[in-house]
């Protein structure tokens, strides 16, 4: 199992779990079943970095879901927030929704927030018990709130602190709590790169995984796990995909492959100078043409803007932003020369806030002329906050995710 965000692509199989719900009279305070159509501006109104929405996945399936949304408007309650599990009838009772939970738990910190409330009613037994398992505590009753069926039932505000508060506890239990408030900090930021692992060891028993398996070989210098990567961020993101360094089109293909298989309409541009190259494996007197009859060989012209250029060309950059459009970019692959900083720049404006950012070059022998102003590039705006790292892959690829309102400040 997985967890991820949610698409809206996810939407028919998220309602068809909550409507489940809604004749049991255990969960919702729905009387009758929602259709997508009416959800989607709630979907909408969820945000990956504040108030988020997950799916749990499982073989492709989408088997449970939780969100984050405000407890109260008021900018006091800034920092608390409300949540929602629920989980595929058929999967109830195999810890599904305590993963969730879980996760909650632990990244809730990174998402600045410091107070998980649930509202559950006090019939509904096993979810108070497993919300009691995870350190939530009764925090309220409102007796009589609801009315089912015509019967009244209450509803029961639990609520935790995020990392657990330790001024309300004994000296002992003060002791005792430390460790596991560190750990729940230690968890929040560890969470996305476990959950990047879990997810290449679930393509590597699908089909995707020999294909580009091929790709790579003949079309690709970087890792097959990194090109499974951007396969996978291709399918999940939202918003439009630039790629800085096409070269014979293996990360590309990946990307499209994501694109294709998402079912959503993406933009997906790829920039390449062109050129030739002397290798033992890739060697090409042509970049270009090769890169063309590579994309076509795979089916997937029809899907990449093809930019021939540099990146900084104040052309290409013309061309990027007329593809783009209004879309913001979800996933940005710079496989490139050695200034990351400068591409980053060319088209930071356009980059969504958790920007999927996948930049090659990052370690390597210190005498590479790429190798070392690229890492330097990178740590610098890791260091001021504007990225965030989640792992590294292959032989040199650095992974991780754009944080737009941190490089706003930077700006400023």
């Amino acid at each position: 199992m997985i967890i991820r965000d949610a698409l809206e692509s996810d939407l028919p199989a998220i309602i068809d779990i909550y409507n489940a719900t809604v004749p049991t009279r255990m969960v919702t305070a729905e009387l009758e079943p929602t259709t997508v159509e009416a959800r989607l501006p709630w979907f909408r109104e969820h945000s990956p970095n504040q108030h988020p929405f997950w799916v749990a996945e499982s073989d492709g399936r989408v088997i449970g879901w939780l969100d984050f949304k405000r407890f109260l408007p008021r900018c006091a309650y800034r920092g608390s927030a409300e949540i929602s599990v629920y989980v595929d009838e058929k999967l109830r009772r195999r810890g599904v929704a305590r993963r969730l939970l879980e996760e909650a738990i632990g990244r809730a910190p990174s998402l600045g927030i410091t107070a998980i409330v649930g509202l559950i009613f006090r019939h509904n037994e096993p979810s108070l018990k497993l919300f009691e398992r995870l350190g939530f505590q009764r925090w309220g009753l409102l007796p009589g709130i609801a009315r089912l069926d015509g019967v009244e039932r209450d509803l029961i505000v639990v609520g935790r602190h995020c990392p657990a508060r330790q001024g309300a506890t004994s000296a002992s239990d003060l002791q005792k709590s430390r460790p596991l408030d560190s750990l729940e900090s230690f968890r929040g930021q560890l969470n996305d790169p476990l959950n990047l692992m879990h997810t290449l060891m679930q393509y590597r028993h699908e089909s995707i995984h020999s294909r580009l398996l091929k790709v790579r070989d003949k079309h690709s210098m970087l890792h097959l796990d990194v090109l499974i990567l951007i396969y996978h961020f291709a399918k999940i993101c939202s918003g439009s995909i630039v790629e800085v360094g096409a070269f014979l089109g293996g990360a590309t293909i990946a990307a499209a492959f994501g694109v294709r298989d998402s079912g959503k309409r993406k933009v997906l541009v790829a920039i390449e100078q062109g050129g030739r190259l002397k290798h033992k494996r890739l060697g090409t007197r042509n970049i270009l043409r090769d890169l063309e009859r590579n994309l076509a060989r795979h089916r997937v012209s029809d899907m990449v803007t093809l930019i021939k250029g540099h990146s900084f060309d104040p052309a290409t950059i013309a061309a990027v932003r007329q593809a783009v459009g209004s879309d913001e970019i979800g996933l940005l692959i710079l496989d490139a020369d050695a200034a990351k900083q400068r591409d980053i720049g060319c088209y930071r404006d356009k980059l969504a806030d958790g920007c999927w950012m996948v930049v090659d070059d990052y370690y390597g022998p210190t005498a590479d002329a790429k190798i070392t102003p690229a890492r330097a590039d990178v740590d610098a705006l890791v260091a001021t906050g504007c990225l965030e790292p989640l792992g590294f892959y292959g032989w040199s690829t650095w992974v991780g995710r754009w944080r737009r309102e941190r490089a706003t400040e930077v700006v400023r």
